[in-house]
């Protein structure tokens, strides 16, 4: 059974450096941006559109449907979105199959839920150090980058919700949720690969 690393993260929390380095010092695959690229390849939709699906908000249709049980006619974009979310869980789930991995974001503790040798982490880390870390890494004002952080935990949150009905961020769905600022991203990808090679759930 391959060994399988999920990370979800709060926007600013140095989620994404810590799965590299953390699929680095493993030796192991890391996919990211990949999976939106072959997404779009299987949908033949704009790499930007299906980033705009799983990573922001899909097309609010709801006034349409408003006041209706049932719509008669499914909208297309609907199930264009749903056709997305499919395509990102049938590839999540045969890339955990392909080899070990860490795979960052995309619902992917929920798509891979049950399975062993898997480890679900959450990485947050206080405001004021993720303020600063996007200030840096965007240019931005200090107002401009809690905008941005603020906009994108609540689409995250949403879109969590939207596909698992749970609760993004919350301790009880991951193994692991760890403050990326308590030691920095470093010292942290070296505990989480010290605790990556210890086999889990055997």
């Amino acid at each position: 059974m391959n060994k399988i690393i999920t990370i979800g993260r709060e926007f600013g929390s140095g989620g994404r450096e810590l799965g590299r380095r953390l699929a680095e010092e493993l030796g192991i695959a890391y996919y990211d941006r990949e999976i939106i690229a072959e997404i779009a390849k299987r949908t033949e939709l704009s790499e930007q559109y299906v980033q705009q699906i799983v990573e922001h908000r899909p097309l609010n249709l709801m006034p349409i449907t408003i006041g209706h049980s049932i719509c008669p006619v499914p909208h297309p974009l609907m199930e264009q979105n749903q056709e997305i979310y499919r395509q990102q869980a049938q590839i999540l789930t045969e890339m955990s199959e392909k080899s070990d991995c860490v795979l960052v974001g995309r619902c992917a503790d929920y798509i891979l839920a049950g399975r062993d040798n898997t480890i679900n982490v959450f990485v947050y880390a206080p405001r004021e150090t993720r303020v600063n870390r996007i200030m840096a890494r965007r240019n931005l004002s200090e107002a401009e980058a809690l905008k941005a952080i603020t906009t994108s935990d609540k689409e995250r949150g949403n879109h969590y919700f939207r596909y698992t009905d749970q609760k993004w961020g919350k301790a009880q769905n991951y193994d692991i949720c760890i403050n990326s600022a308590l030691m920095g991203i470093e010292k942290t990808a070296e505990m989480l690969t010290a605790m990556a090679k210890i086999e889990v759930r055997a």
